[in-house]
């Protein structure tokens, strides 16, 4: 992988994490491969990974290697691509390396690209909330209860003091049916083995699609909008009913899914962490589907 020299790149998009689930979806949107909700606007996207190489580079895509915890790096690469924004999508849950990662390592985005002076768009999660008062508005105090929501609470302050401007995304979980998610890949996977599974009653979120969350960070990324949006399915569900749905959608018996409540299960886990979304329906152009909706209109 070959860096251009400073400068010689222009309106250009960097996405950091484009090897995740998210970061895929983010950049076959950017690149005009997958359902062109809006016109493409980047005449080259820089894509980083870190354990998991990216294939496909292109004319329109190129790819590099990246460890966000490492500044000297981060700040290295920034200021070679000097791209007109960037959408910060890697993050780390593993235990010992979610502050590294999540919050230090978006500490040094924002601070390569306040550097250069590029839009930075920077997705949060739900979690930074401890679930105790959904839905929550873009107003609500982050108060989290384990270490991943507060190294992302702990992003969201290193962007708003390097990047006042910068739009802070705070989503919930990342659905999608072909292929499937994580989370559903495992409820799939589980009632098609007979394995009995438990998920909660009382755990509720917000479920957002990953192709309409891919084209609302495009969407901020070419505009202008400053601060925390929500942007996440309008329909609150807790982790049961999401099951219920997705068995029902794909013709499976749901009888292996067994209700159970977080909090009596002894897990130090945020509840309710719904999110009021409608300033984001307000602002945005991209339209976020419910749930539901998404079954319909993939």
């Amino acid at each position: 992988m070959a860096y251009p020299t400073t400068g010689t790149i222009s309106g250009s998009l960097l996405l950091t994490g484009a090897s995740g689930f998210l970061g895929q979806e983010v950049a076959r949107q950017a690149t005009g491969a997958s359902r062109p909700i809006q016109p493409r606007r980047w005449p080259l996207i820089w894509g980083t990974w870190y354990s998991h190489p990216i294939s496909g580079e292109s004319d329109l895509l190129r790819t590099a290697q990246l460890d966000i915890a490492d500044r000297d790096a981060v700040l290295d690469l920034v200021q070679r691509v000097r791209p007109r924004a960037i959408i910060h999508t890697a993050y780390s849950k593993i235990a010992g390396r979610a502050s590294l990662i999540t919050g230090m390592g978006t500490q040094y985005v924002a601070e390569a690209a306040w550097a250069v002076g590029a839009r930075l768009v920077h997705v949060s999660s739900d979690v930074v909330f401890d679930g105790e008062a959904g839905p929550y508005d873009e107003t609500a105090t982050p108060a989290p209860v384990h270490a991943y929501g507060r190294a992302k609470a702990e992003a969201e302050a290193a962007v708003q003091r390097w990047t006042p401007d910068a739009a802070t995304v705070r989503t919930s979980l990342i659905c999608c049916l072909d292929p499937l998610d994580s989370v559903s890949g495992w409820v799939v996977e589980s009632l098609r083995q007979a394995r009995p599974i438990t998920l909660f009653t009382d755990e509720i979120r917000s479920p957002v699609w990953v192709q309409d969350l891919a084209a609302a960070l495009l969407e901020l990324a070419g505009n202008a909008f400053a601060g925390v949006l929500h942007v996440a399915g309008p329909q609150s569900l807790s982790r049961y009913d999401m099951g219920l749905r997705l068995a029902a959608h794909l013709g499976l018996d749901p009888a292996g899914i067994t209700p159970g409540r977080s909090r009596e299960s002894g897990l130090r886990r945020p509840r309710n962490c719904s999110l009021d979304t409608s300033l984001a329906q307000h602002v945005l152009r991209t339209r976020l589907r419910s749930y539901d909706e998404g079954f319909v209109q993939p």
